[in-house]
């Protein structure tokens, strides 16, 4: 009987450290995965860092920059209208002489 109850007290030895260390286990994955959403989403306290504001902040930055490219592309189509009309003006004012100079000679 005796070694009976040692046994039994062996194995609820045994069940209580493996409970405790399924304990630590569990705490240990809780703090990875407090880490990896810390990571991701930033810290709520402070509400700074994570990749969720890193990808706000891209999306704020590649709005400014087709908003910039767009207003270049403006100015280029510009240039090119006002080059094309001055190219246009001095090709008729040279046709006009050109014509005028026959005439009187």
């Amino acid at each position: 009987m005796e070694d009976q109850l040692f046994s039994v007290k062996a194995e609820l030895k045994s069940m209580d450290q493996r409970l405790h260390d399924l304990e630590e286990k569990m705490t240990s994955i809780d703090t990875k995965l407090t880490q990896v959403v810390d990571a991701i989403l930033g810290n709520p306290l402070t509400k700074a860092g994570g990749f969720i504001t890193d990808i706000e902040v891209l999306k704020k930055k590649i709005d400014i920059l087709e908003a910039t490219v767009e207003k270049q592309e403006e100015f280029k189509k510009k240039v090119y209208w006002a080059g094309g009309i001055i190219v246009f003006i001095v090709l008729a004012i040279s046709y006009v002489t050109s014509i005028y100079s026959n005439i009187t000679t």
